[in-house]
């Protein structure tokens, strides 16, 4: 990649930001399209967060895609939020056109596309399970009761009341049936009775834990219930082994990264980038 005078500037935000696997995404994609942009990480505390949105405008800074901690902190200081961003509340890209700054919530796209594409769900079942009630969860919940094929979204998590909060706010704005209830084994039995879709959203059997699960009886799992988790690192979690070992099928977070990864750069560059070696830069990092 060649950096010229002319180059528009990418990048991220987050705190911490030096394990972000941003930059190598979508500077493959640049290099790949070779146009001329470069994509980079900034470090932001979060009372310089303000200053940073400000200063998109001041340097004319294309787009910024934003992580933790700084996702629900960004909105406040952008000009308009798009619809996803709004029923999730966060924001994870920000497009500058022109002094005007737009939030866009990509990860509604990301893990719908890769349960489309690479699960191979074209269509969703009518009943599916989350695991979690964080923020991933709400982008989850509200990409699948967006669905008209789907009836019914159970809500799995340890403190009950959080998946209540979450799934009272997730009916009143999909109009589908959300239900709540605890990450136990009677109620994770009874949901994936039912379910033909699971979507994990906690953080466990992330690295550097990997050997851990959210799965308390693997008993309930069947072999034509699917399982997407969004953690990729690592690439192959506890949880997708459980399934595996049932006999059903299981997909890991990489392709939700990767498909939230393009849409953002499909926003700010009006070109759908090349995804292939978005996910092979991603992989490059782990080996």
């Amino acid at each position: 990649m060649k950096i010229k005078a002319t180059s528009q500037v990418l990048g991220v935000i987050g705190d911490p930001i030096a394990h972000s696997f941003s930059p190598d995404m979508h500077n493959a994609a640049i290099d790949a399209l070779g146009i001329d942009f470069c994509y980079v990480a900034f470090r932001v505390k979060s009372e310089g967060v303000g200053a940073v949105v400000k200063g998109l405008r001041e340097f004319g800074i294309l787009g910024l895609n934003v992580t933790i901690p700084h996702k629900l902190a960004v909105m406040e200081h952008v000009d308009q939020i798009s619809e996803e961003a709004l029923a999730v509340g966060a924001v994870n890209t920000i497009h500058n056109e022109d002094g005007n700054l737009t939030g866009h919530n990509t990860d509604v796209y990301g893990v719908t596309t890769a349960i489309e594409r690479v699960a191979g769900l074209t269509t969703f079942p009518e009943t599916c399970v989350v695991l979690g009630a964080g923020g991933a969860s709400r982008a989850v919940t509200y990409a699948l009761g967006r669905r008209d094929e789907v009836r019914k979204v159970m809500i799995l998590n340890r403190t009950f009341s959080r998946a209540e909060a979450l799934a009272v706010d997730m009916e009143k704005i999909t109009g589908k049936s959300i239900v709540p209830a605890a990450l136990d084994q009677a109620s994770e039995r009874a949901a994936f009775g039912d379910a033909g879709l699971v979507v994990n959203t906690t953080s466990v059997g992330m690295h550097p834990n990997t050997e851990h699960s959210p799965i308390i009886d693997t008993d309930s799992i069947r072999p034509d219930l699917v399982l997407y988790d969004t953690v990729f690192n690592p690439i192959e979690t506890a949880i997708m082994q459980q399934f595996k070992e049932k006999g059903a099928p299981a997909y890991g977070g990489l392709d939700m990264l990767v498909f939230q990864g393009a849409r953002s750069f499909e926003i700010w560059t009006g070109t759908e980038p090349p995804t292939d070696l978005m996910k092979q830069a991603v992989v490059g990092r782990f080996s």
